[in-house]
């Protein structure tokens, strides 16, 4: 078996491992959508069952979804729980923006109203867990309402100032590799009010990572069920249960699409073009100094002007940027007209990478459907990173131009951490690295293989752009 037919086979049994394990991560579980209060809910509770159970409100971070929360849901109605998980404003099929922590506030008791309302459930007994934003949230909405039994505040930030009186019996979550702030301000949550309060500090794990913890999901399913004296109907903990196969078939169809690119098509592999030289030189080093000004000054301005200011900022940084290399790279290409088998690969190049990508976070790990304002933020974004990637391909071609997007990206998550763009982007940064890596991985596999880097760009542009802006708020 040749090379890249191997490599083929494998995606299609790793993409097979991970779509049966998708299917089996609900198994026995019941799930429906509902409304409260024009919040949407997902509540998933134990197939059969005796009605009067405790239930849990999820409440997920900025730039989260109810779908990110789901294996809290795996984990606590496995238990015995009713777990509601909805999207608050300005996320995923939530169509109202995000104005404040006061909308996110009257959501949140929405729910928790319409929570101690079903049959299944009994209303002395709902608690509640959030994580970042929502870990704010339900600090407020447990010291609003003391009638909630118990909290979970995961990776709770700034903006989990503390209140008097505080809510019952608090449990905090932290993750060791967190940002300095988050644990200082766990820390701080803490100290305020100690009765009744306690801090886990779940080692190894960022921001996002400590929810998918074992340890995460076994303090909270301890505390809750030591508070309201539940016991356990299955000692359960599914915090991977999703994320792992989802990974399994990233993976799987990331080798497929890989297997595809390499295919032998009897063309001569492309030659390494020359670095540019002389005058071209020093306009491209020039280029890489002002495209990140650029870059800084359209994001400023489109943040103020596109119905997500962080989806916005990314959308004028990557135009600004995007439009000084290309105004360079003008001054050196030539263009001839495409051939036919080049689009065919672009088209279809554009379709495999973007599904093997998002598919696989649609079903393992956050809601990326483009609902609302987000299909045509998506797009634009799209646009905006095409623009940067083709413009560096096109100033310094490839592999250089690995070199070149680096430098023009780095200032970003800089401007972020110094007040100069908004500070979520220092969370957005890798994640955007790690997919532009990604792109330029399956790009040069295609590249090597006679592929032309223009017809790598629209595939790159989707991979970065549509996680990313289905993803953040509209606000």
């Amino acid at each position: 078996m040749s090379r890249w037919r191997a490599v083929v086979v494998l995606g299609l049994v790793l993409s097979a491992a991970g779509v049966l394990g998708l299917c089996q991560a609900g198994r026995g579980l019941r799930s429906e959508h509902t409304s409260a209060g024009g919040v949407p809910v997902e509540v998933v509770r134990a197939a059969g069952g005796a009605p009067g159970r405790p239930a849990v409100v999820v409440a997920h971070g900025y730039a989260g979804s109810g779908r990110l929360m789901r294996p809290f849901a795996d984990t606590l109605a496995r238990r015995g729980f009713v777990v509601a998980l909805p999207d608050l404003a300005g996320h995923a099929r939530n169509g109202r923006p995000l104005s404040g922590p006061g909308e996110v506030d009257a959501e949140l008791a929405a729910v928790v109203r319409y929570v101690r309302s079903r049959a299944d459930v009994d209303p002395a007994r709902v608690v509640l867990l959030g994580h970042s934003m929502g870990a704010a949230a339900v600090v407020r909405a447990g010291a609003a309402d003391q009638s909630i039994a118990a909290t979970v505040a995961i990776s709770l930030g700034d903006d989990g100032a503390p209140v008097r009186p505080g809510p019952r019996h608090l449990l905090l979550i932290v993750g060791g590799l967190e940002p300095v702030g988050i644990r200082d301000a766990t820390s701080k949550a803490l100290a305020a009010h100690p009765d009744g309060r306690r801090m886990v500090r779940v080692p190894l794990v960022e921001h996002a990572g400590v929810l998918f913890a074992d340890r995460t999901h076994r303090e909270a399913a301890h505390w809750f069920e030591d508070v309201l004296g539940h016991r356990p109907e299955r000692h359960v903990l599914a915090a991977k249960d999703r994320v792992a196969p989802a990974g399994l078939l990233l993976a799987g169809l990331l080798l497929v699409v890989a297997g595809v690119l390499v295919r032998p098509r009897g063309t001569r592999p492309p030659t390494v073009p020359a670095l540019p030289r002389g005058a071209d030189l020093w306009w491209l080093a020039g280029a890489v100094l002002a495209a990140p000004v650029a870059g800084l000054a359209g994001g400023a301005l489109a943040s103020r002007t596109l119905p997500s200011s962080v989806s916005g900022y990314l959308v004028g940084y990557a135009a600004g940027a995007g439009a000084v290399l290309a105004a360079v790279a003008c001054r050196r290409i030539s263009v001839a007209p495409p051939r036919p088998a080049a689009l065919v690969t672009c088209a279809g190049f554009m379709v495999a990478g973007t599904a093997a990508v998002v598919v696989p976070v649609q079903a393992g790990l956050t809601s990326v459907v483009p609902y609302g304002s987000h299909a045509w933020l998506v797009a634009l974004l799209a646009l905006a990173v095409a623009l940067l990637l083709g413009g560096a391909h096109a100033a310094a071609g490839p592999p250089y131009s690995v070199v070149v997007l680096a430098l023009v990206s780095a200032p970003l998550p800089v401007a972020a951490a110094a007040g100069l763009a908004p500070g979520f982007l220092a969370l957005v940064a890798p994640l955007m690295a790690a997919l532009a890596a990604l792109h330029l991985l399956l790009g040069g596999l295609a590249w090597r293989s006679g592929t032309p880097w223009w017809a790598t760009v629209p595939a790159g542009a989707l991979m970065v752009a549509w996680p990313v802006a289905a993803s953040l708020p509209i606000d």
